[in-house]
């Protein structure tokens, strides 16, 4: 069965193996199917079918449409859940009258790209060659777990965009670098190319980036450093108003302290588990700053910091 377009040794594809011995639950079985589809559809002919583009002369004006028309479905027919993004077009003649049935005036504009999605991304990392098909999973994860992108789709944080800004003309953080790194252990894998050729080359891309670096780097030191500090503010103490900022205890702890510490000792406890994200929402009962917490598997929800506040209470009161 194919592999995709590139052989890789790193991650060999899932396929089944044998029948089911027992019943399986609903959702085993969907997987199960979904699986045995993917796999006999490798195996099956290309699906035929011609692009169309059609003319229409309506009243003198001139309207064009572009489809496609299917011919033999082969694999399609194994595989129903490809969903087909072009118009399905039938058959149509030079010359031929159809009816108008409905003609509406549209006015549109035009609209900025969509922000990737987890799956976009990994499709970009692919076409730029960055990682390999078992390690672009595992890439997203480490900017989620550094707090440089948040959210199901991902957005970047200040501090992502801080770093962004530092090193933009740095060849380190340009795909091309991280590219040809690939390249070069496939080269070593397939021995076309040595360990210590590499590790030379890699040797001397580095220095110039450090070379270029190192007049900046109290420069890019504090505007990441301020970043950090934006990323994690959450608003004014209602204390002394100074900003509140989430911190790590020595116990690693997380909770909420003031920056005014420590003629100002104002804390909240924060949960420990789950991803933050600050807001600029402020409690409508308390007036306290609110965060986003988001615990895997649940939807996120907003919680406020302040202990006391009276929505609280009155859940409390409810409870018992």
């Amino acid at each position: 069965p194919t592999r995709g377009k590139q052989q890789t040794t790193d991650h060999p594809p899932i396929h089944p193996v044998d029948a089911p011995s027992k019943k399986l639950g609903t959702d085993q079985e969907k997987i199960y199917e979904l699986i045995c589809r993917r796999f006999f559809a490798t195996l099956a002919k290309d699906a035929i079918s011609e692009t169309t583009e059609v003319w229409l002369d309506i009243s003198g004006e001139t309207f064009t449409v572009s489809g496609y028309r299917l011919i033999e479905a082969n694999w399609k027919h194994l595989y129903p859940y490809f969903k087909e993004k072009r118009k399905q077009i039938p058959e149509l003649v030079s010359g031929e009258n159809i009816e108008v049935v409905k003609i509406t005036l549209k006015k549109d504009m035009t609209k900025p790209p969509q922000r990737y999605t987890q799956g976009a991304l990994i499709i970009k990392m692919e076409q730029l060659s960055l990682g390999t098909k078992s390690t672009r999973h595992e890439i997203i994860s480490k900017l989620y777990s550094r707090k440089y992108v948040m959210g199901g789709t991902p957005i970047p944080t200040s501090t992502a965009i801080a770093v962004v800004d530092a090193l933009i003309n740095c060849d380190v953080v340009k795909p091309k670098m991280t590219a040809k790194l690939e390249a070069d252990m496939n080269d070593i894998a397939e021995g076309k190319k040595t360990l210590q050729e590499t590790v030379k080359e890699s040797r001397q891309m580095l220095t110039k980036v450090m070379v270029e670096l190192e007049p900046e780097k109290e420069k890019i030191k504090e505007n990441i450093n301020n970043a950090v500090k934006a990323q994690n503010t959450i608003g004014p103490c209602p204390k002394c108003g100074k900003s509140l900022m989430v911190r790590v205890s020595k116990k690693g702890k997380r909770f909420v302290g003031c920056t005014g510490y420590p003629d100002c000792k104002n804390t909240y406890s924060l949960p420990q588990q789950g991803g933050l994200t600050m807001t600029t929402k402020a409690c409508d009962a308390c007036n306290a700053p609110i965060v986003q917490v988001k615990l895997k598997g649940r939807r996120s929800w907003d919680l406020c910091i302040n202990p006391e506040c009276p929505k609280k209470k009155k859940k409390i009161e409810k409870t018992v």
